[in-house]
């Protein structure tokens, strides 16, 4: 009798950790202003479920831009750390609905997650590059405009 109780109690225990969703990583976001526009133009990209890389690693990054970019937009993209531990670099591309690509580098200090970054758009055969100042962090309400 009481193996089986036991045997119940393991294949129960098993069931429950199996059946536990794991924790997923929060989703990061980096926030650029164009430090050569009038007003500034602000974006907004999401990294899901995102996670800065340790020293000497790289991540892969997929998302999207939240704000101030087109609609109907997809990212991809790479971000390194240094081997010593003071910055994080990106390299992002993003693919809009009417054919433009946009890829940005961006690096971050660590640990302060701020630093700057450039885009270069390409649009029918037409570029230019912006100049932005940047900073990352975990996503929030507050970072994540509501379309």
């Amino acid at each position: 009798m009481t193996k089986r109780i036991t045997l119940s109690v393991v294949l129960a225990t098993a069931v429950m950790l199996i059946g536990v969703p794991k924790a997923q990583a929060a989703d990061y976001c980096i926030q650029g202003v164009d430090v050569l526009a009038p007003l500034g133009i602000n974006v907004t990209y999401v990294g899901k479920g995102f996670k800065l890389p340790k020293a000497g690693q790289c991540q892969d990054w997929s998302g999207f831009c939240s704000f101030g970019c087109s609609p109907d937009n997809i990212q991809t993209g790479t971000a390194c750390t240094a081997s010593d531990g003071s910055h994080v670099s990106f390299v992002i591309t993003t693919a809009y609905l009417a054919s433009n690509r946009q890829w940005d580098w961006i690096r971050l200090d660590l640990p302060t997650e701020t630093g700057s970054g450039n885009t270069n758009h390409l649009s029918g055969g037409i570029g230019d590059t912006h100049f932005y100042t940047a900073s990352g962090g975990t996503c929030s309400p507050k970072t994540v405009p509501v379309p």
